[in-house]
């Protein structure tokens, strides 16, 4: 079974894709696929503080037609399986759509890359030196 957005494969019985919701079919062909190949290209939105808060932005894109992925550690951008103990995470988004997707980032959650667990104490001492 394969996603007709990501593209990913997944394992028979799973009928659709974690990553961005979409009904699995059962091969890609031109008609059913999303993505034109030669113009597809996945960028960086933002560097995250974990994997689960990445997972989190991506959902919230994801829900409003972004086509995303997240990339964790060593994991692969289109990999399903993301290992909440590495630190940090990167949101990547089709270029074609990066503006909206910058746009609905900052509504949600304006400069914070860390969207569930706010800055920390150091950073927040940091950002305020260097404003003041």
């Amino acid at each position: 079974m394969f996603c007709p957005v990501c593209e990913s494969e997944y394992e028979e019985g799973v009928t659709q894709c974690p990553d961005d919701n979409t009904e699995l079919v059962e091969r890609l062909t031109p008609e059913n696929t999303l993505r034109d190949h030669s113009e597809a290209r996945f960028v960086t939105l933002h560097n995250v503080g974990s994997p689960a808060e990445a997972e989190m932005v991506n959902d919230l894109l994801v829900q409003n037609g972004i086509r995303s992925a997240v990339q964790s550690g060593g994991s692969d951008a289109f990999s399903p399986l993301l290992s909440t103990s590495s630190p940090g995470a990167m949101v990547l988004v089709d270029e074609r759509d990066l503006d909206r997707a910058q746009e609905l980032y900052n509504a949600f959650f304006g400069s914070d890359t860390t969207p569930l667990t706010g800055t920390t104490i150091d950073e927040d001492a940091e950002e305020e030196r260097e404003e003041g």
